[in-house]
């Protein structure tokens, strides 16, 4: 009686599983962070665009003005939207404001933008605000300023 060796053919099978499932793994991985990396540097790219510092501002409790004080340190000029006023460390917002004329601030210029009415947010003279500048993209900066 002859015998056969059964036991060569399922290792090479494995053996061919395992190649096919590593190069499928690895095919999948270099896709991915082909996709991540591009989405992640368009992000960027759209986030360091508009660069603004709040250098100060200025709140009076009595009348509620806001004046702001703003420097462009990005590489494009930003169009200013609006802005939030918030308790520190809230999440809700005590009022939203339209800036009057929607300046624009060129890049590496400086512009203070006067007499921002905040009358609606009901301002407490002594009381520490969040003030959240909101540019056209959408693009947030914020300054802490306590009222006077």
């Amino acid at each position: 009686m002859k015998t056969k060796i059964k036991g060569l053919e399922p290792v090479v099978a494995a053996v061919l599983l395992i190649v096919v499932a590593v190069i499928g793994a690895m095919l999948v991985y270099v896709w991915l962070t082909g996709y991540v990396t591009k989405a992640t540097s368009q992000a960027e790219s759209t986030a360091t665009s508009e660069r603004l510092k709040i250098e100060a501002a200025s709140l009076n409790g009595t009348t509620g003005v806001l004046t702001l004080y703003v420097r462009n340190i990005g590489g494009d000029a930003v169009k200013l939207r609006g802005l939030y006023v918030f308790r520190p460390g809230s999440l809700n917002a005590l009022c939203s404001i339209g800036i009057p004329g929607t300046p624009t601030i060129d890049p590496g210029s400086y512009r203070p933008i006067y007499n921002i009415n905040v009358t609606s947010c009901n301002i407490v003279r002594g009381n520490e605000y969040v003030i959240k500048v909101v540019t056209q993209k959408g693009t947030e900066f914020a300054i802490t300023v306590t009222a006077t």
